[in-house]
């Protein structure tokens, strides 16, 4: 796999995975706006988890776009 086909798929993944954590954080708004009948217990169980899943979401797009600029890096000298 060419240099460019690897930066090509890291961008592509870096995107997917801020997506994503976009989505995960319109999630933690619903959650939080909206009554869904939940207890107490099961809003704060949600809405944990959805903070794990965003944070995880986060690392994996800033660990893409590492791996993007140190491609460009070494693509370009």
């Amino acid at each position: 796999m060419s240099v460019n086909a690897k930066i090509k798929f890291a961008t592509r993944m870096a995107f997917v995975f801020i997506a994503l954590m976009m989505l995960a954080f319109v999630l933690f708004v619903l959650v939080m706006m909206l009554p869904w009948g939940l207890s107490g217990a099961q809003q704060v169980w949600a809405v944990r988890i959805i903070l794990y899943v965003l944070v995880a979401f986060a690392l994996l797009g800033g660990a893409f776009s590492v791996r993007v600029a140190w491609l460009r890096k070494r693509l370009g000298g």
